[in-house]
């Protein structure tokens, strides 16, 4: 499997994009085309910048995912976030499942974040789909010091 960390932020929290070009779970990266892991790797960095956008929804996406940090066990690392994307030929995201946050309102600003523009480049024509996505959070060692008791609380 392919991964691709990618990211900073100012927030407590950095949501890392690790993706896999939508080859079988267990093929090794030698069976990925290229084009399909250049694709993955522009599609990841678009998604961070998408998801830690300044405004409304990315904001309320964020106060839940580090209340969902802070409220998580000590012991347990943050949970990680695996969206399947289906991108159309125009570079349009035109779907996105995952698992719910635990709560709709969430669900539908990640829903809202991740379809609401079009990726750069189309995807390669030939590439399978969904493209999954995993997000993780982790803590971010530039955020101001106010708001660093989310990222604490972060193993």
């Amino acid at each position: 499997m392919m991964i691709v960390e990618s990211g900073i932020c100012s927030r407590a929290l950095v949501v890392a994009c690790a993706l896999f070009a939508s080859a079988p779970a267990r093929a090794q990266t030698a069976d990925v085309p290229q084009p399909w892991i250049s694709y993955a790797q522009l599609a990841g960095r678009q998604f961070q910048a998408w998801l830690e956008a300044d405004g409304d929804t990315a904001d309320r996406l964020h106060r839940h995912l580090e209340d969902r940090v802070l409220h998580a066990s000590a012991d347990a690392p943050p949970p990680a976030i695996v969206v399947r994307a289906w991108i159309g030929a125009s570079g349009a995201v035109t779907r996105v499942e995952f698992a719910t946050l635990g709560d709709p309102n969430a669900d539908a600003a990640l829903r809202q974040l991740l379809t609401a523009g079009p990726l750069a480049e189309p995807p390669p024509p030939d590439m399978r789909q969904p493209l999954r996505v995993r997000l993780r959070l982790t803590p971010n060692p530039d955020a101001p010091v106010a708001a660093s008791g989310a990222a604490a609380a972060a193993p």
